[in-house]
């Protein structure tokens, strides 16, 4: 989608036949171009890189690389917090409904990557991994409400609902459910995983 996103802006073209609303949806994108260019493209290597902080034997086989790549998801994910609290107010197709979703969820995600790096030059790996872990989560949901959107599309026969009726219900929908997820999955691994505490040259 970020792809798609960046092309759009490159090379706007017409909305397809069918899909009146599509206009109207990217003209908003359109018209904060640099804005939403700063937002999508820091989220595209935190989308690439992040998951690969997860993955055990990278960490255990090239630390230094793990730190590296963490060093860019930390910076990159901040850009994209700090820039979703700016285009939310502007850009919101949902209205007040869904700005308060992405500024509430913006703050979360903020503050958990703030979390998981004070933690981690602390040395505490297990509370560096959880709130990484809710970090991410947040991130992803991006995603998430992409198929509800869908859904939403898929029965507006049914429920006449617009874009700006059901925008910012997807998006509370998708936020809650990974944050959720990823509370689950922090307390099912929490008893069964023992991470070491790092010392000063291994946090360098």
């Amino acid at each position: 989608m970020a792809v798609r996103r960046i092309v759009l802006l490159a090379a706007p073209s017409p909305a397809p036949a069918g899909f009146p609303d599509a206009a109207a949806m990217d003209a908003g994108f359109a018209r904060h171009r640099l804005l939403t260019l700063v937002h999508i493209i820091p989220g595209m290597l935190f989308m690439v890189l992040a998951p690969l902080q997860f993955a055990r034997g990278l960490r255990n086989r090239w630390p230094r690389v793990h730190r590296w790549t963490g060093r860019v998801v930390f910076a990159s994910g901040m850009v994209i917090g700090i820039t979703a609290l700016v285009m939310s107010p502007q850009m919101a197709i949902g209205g007040a409904n869904e700005t308060a979703a992405t500024m509430l969820f913006a703050i979360v995600f903020l503050f958990a990557l703030v979390k998981g790096f004070l933690y981690i030059r602390r040395g505490q790996v297990a509370l560096h991994r959880e709130w990484m872990i809710r970090a991410f989560a947040v991130g992803l949901a991006v995603a998430t409400i992409r198929p509800i959107v869908g859904v939403f599309f898929a029965t507006r026969s049914l429920t006449h609902l617009t874009p700006h009726d059901f925008f910012g219900t997807a998006f509370w929908l998708g936020f809650t459910v990974q944050l959720m997820a990823a509370e689950a999955w922090i307390n099912y691994t929490r008893t069964g995983i023992v991470l070491p505490r790092m010392n000063a040259n291994e946090r360098r």
